[in-house]
């Protein structure tokens, strides 16, 4: 016989009222319990019924009337009509397991929330309201986040395949819209790019001098299905000094061929290359630069050459103030030629 230890998640969630005849044991102290229901849907000794499903059905509505759930299984045993538990009251019963469950239309509600960045349990919230009150959503706030994280793993096995599509359609609709992808003799995806309008249209004021840097990023909810997952963003400044994007792209490995593949469908997506390049020190990097866009310049990032300060002078001096103004004033500035910027 089902416990009725089951309840809903959230500060807000009504707690069970119990019901039903407490028995305290005089011997043991142990407690039993009753139900409260008509003589005319209680069981008794003797009861022949035609069929399983009519006894399960008739136990279920007895059950049901009285303040809990049951389930078939297949222990045979004998036992009292006493219950171990309190039982429900006819205003919680909804949210006992059993009278539970997720419709099409909570699922379809869950899915398109969260194509607005609207979380489970504010969808349940919305539903709530629409319904009239939580008791007639017929689900609860568990019940939405369960679904919520079994819809993120199931995402999780095609996210490549469902925004290559998206992308893709985009580029049917969106004349002046750029995404190209290349995948591995299995049909995984190893490299993506894209560009939309407004990326371009940035690029073209704002596209003397571009940066881009592979950076690794792990998404804790689920597992991207290429290996890798090594976002590289496009980025130029503004004439507010801020960044702006030119373009984006997943690969899934940093090699001279993968680059080499990237820089051209940049350059074909813009019809020309940056005059300036801007990366880390990452050797993968220079021979495609040179091979692919051999009119850009090609310099090293000043922000990675000053992270690995502490590495080449040591912790000691790198720490002294003083000597971090004096090289800041070498380094900072554009009116040093080489041969001065080196003796200094």
């Amino acid at each position: 016989m089902a416990s009725n230890a089951i309840v809903d998640c959230g500060d807000d969630d009504p707690i069970y009222q119990p019901r039903g005849v407490e028995h305290v044991s005089p011997s043991s102290g142990k407690k039993t319990y009753t139900p409260n229901s008509s003589s005319s849907m209680t069981p008794v000794v003797g009861m022949v019924f035609d069929m399983v499903d009519a006894a399960y059905n008739f136990y279920k509505a007895y059950a049901h009337a009285g303040g809990w759930t049951v389930r078939k299984g297949t222990e045979h045993t004998k036992r009292t009509e006493a219950h171990n538990h309190s039982f429900v009251h006819e205003e919680d019963l909804h949210l006992l397991r059993e009278n539970r469950s997720l419709s099409r239309s909570h699922e379809d509600m869950i899915k398109k929330m969260s194509n607005l960045n609207i979380g489970p349990v504010r969808a349940f919230n919305i539903m709530k309201e629409l319904c009239g009150g939580f008791d007639n959503v017929g689900a609860t706030k568990c019940d939405f986040k369960n679904f919520k994280k079994e819809l993120n793993v199931f995402i999780g096995e095609f996210d490549a395949e469902m925004l290559v599509r998206r992308l893709t359609r985009k580029k049917e609709f969106l004349p002046n819209f750029t995404c190209e992808y290349q995948t591995t003799e299995e049909g995984v995806l190893k490299c993506l790019f894209w560009a939309d309008e407004d990326m371009k249209r940035n690029f073209y004021m704002f596209g003397d001098v571009v940066s881009f840097d592979a950076t690794y990023k792990r998404n804790n909810l689920y597992i991207m299905s290429f290996s890798g997952n090594c976002i590289v963003p496009f980025t130029g400044i503004d004439n507010h000094n801020r960044n702006v994007t030119l373009g984006a792209s997943i690969i899934g490995s940093e090699t001279a061929e993968t680059y080499s593949w990237l820089l051209n469908v940049f350059k074909d997506a813009f019809g020309y290359a940056p005059r300036v390049i801007v990366t880390d020190q990452d050797p993968a990097m220079k021979r495609p630069i040179e091979d692919v866009w051999p009119d850009s310049r090609h310099r090293l990032c000043m922000w990675h050459i000053m992270d690995k300060l502490t590495t080449k002078v040591g912790p000691t001096i790198c720490a002294n103030t003083d000597f971090r103004k004096r090289l800041s004033a070498i380094v900072w500035t554009d009116s040093l030629l080489p041969e001065a910027f080196e003796t200094e």
